[in-house]
C-alpha cells in the first residue's frame, strides 16, 4: 500500500476530505499535528467571547484559574 501526503487550503479541506471518503480504497488518517482551521479558530474566538461576556454579565460562573491550568 501507498502513501501519499497532501498540502491542502483550509478552505478547500472539508470538501477534499467529503470528496475522498466516497472511495472505497482510500483510507484517511488524521494527523496528531492538525491544525486548527481558520474558520475553526474564528469560531473559538466567538465562543470563547461569549462566555466571557455571559461571565461578565453574572448570567455564568468562571472557575478558578488553578482548577483550568490543572486540566491542562
Amino acid at each position: 500500500m501507498a502513501r501519499l501526503t497532501l498540502e491542502i487550503e483550509d478552505k478547500k479541506l472539508k470538501f477534499f476530505k467529503d470528496l475522498v471518503q466516497h472511495l472505497s480504497f482510500v483510507k484517511i488518517a488524521e494527523s496528531e499535528l492538525d491544525e486548527d482551521t481558520d474558520e475553526q479558530v474564528r469560531e473559538n474566538l466567538k465562543a470563547s467571547a461569549k462566555e466571557l461576556k455571559e461571565v461578565l454579565e453574572g448570567k455564568k460562573k468562571s472557575r478558578p484559574a488553578r482548577e483550568f491550568l490543572e486540566e491542562l
